[in-house]
């Protein structure tokens, strides 16, 4: 029979039977969201999809932008599957909806498609200012966007470290040139763990 691996707070344990789930389920050890894997499985995934007697979660309810920052924000982001796929409005709205969120862990997808974003909105604010402005000013408009997300990129960049369980403080690479960005560009571009890790 397979042997199955089932993980909490990102402590994974196994192997055990398919059918010993039962008794997990039963004392709570094992929820809907608790993710297993046996060597079927690509990746790990939520146990509702794959073990009898676990009833999927209720949908999650969207967070609001003021509650991003907040306890209650964070819990509920938290609990979003961290290998999900992202596009570029996707990582638009994740960005500002998680602005001060600096545990958890983002994909590949919302760190580069967000990059993309912020290129486009840098492109168009620098006509808008061209245009309003004249050729000459110092950039008014983009430089306010640039205000706006630094904040957010750090938590961004800290959540894509923790991705590749990598603590966030190593973001501080940045203050050494050159090889300091060479390093963050490669840990940046690199595959995220499959499994749970310390940060989710």
């Amino acid at each position: 029979m397979a042997q199955w691996y089932y993980a909490n707070d990102g402590a994974e344990a196994g192997p055990i039977e398919k059918d010993e789930f039962v008794a997990l389920v039963r004392d709570g050890t094992v929820g809907p969201d608790t993710l297993v894997w046996t060597n079927t499985l690509e990746n790990w995934e939520p146990a509702h999809r794959h073990i009898e007697g676990v009833t999927p979660p209720r949908p999650a309810v969207p967070v609001h932008p003021a509650l991003a920052g907040t306890h209650a924000g964070q819990a509920a982001m938290g609990a979003r599957d961290y290998r999900r796929q992202s596009g570029l409005s996707d990582a638009f709205k994740q960005f500002f909806n998680r602005y001060t969120q600096f545990s958890g862990r983002s994909n590949r997808g919302e760190f580069w498609f967000w990059q993309l974003d912020n290129i486009l909105v840098s492109l168009a604010l620098g006509v808008l200012d061209a245009i309003i402005f004249g050729t000459s000013s110092a950039g008014i408009l983009g430089g306010l966007w640039a205000l706006a997300t630094i904040i957010p990129s750090f938590a961004l960049s800290a959540r894509r470290l923790h991705d590749i369980d990598k603590s966030g403080w190593w973001i501080l690479l940045s203050l050494i040139p050159i090889i300091g960005w060479i390093i963050l560009l490669v840990w940046y571009c690199r595959q995220p763990d499959t499994h749970p890790n310390r940060f989710g």
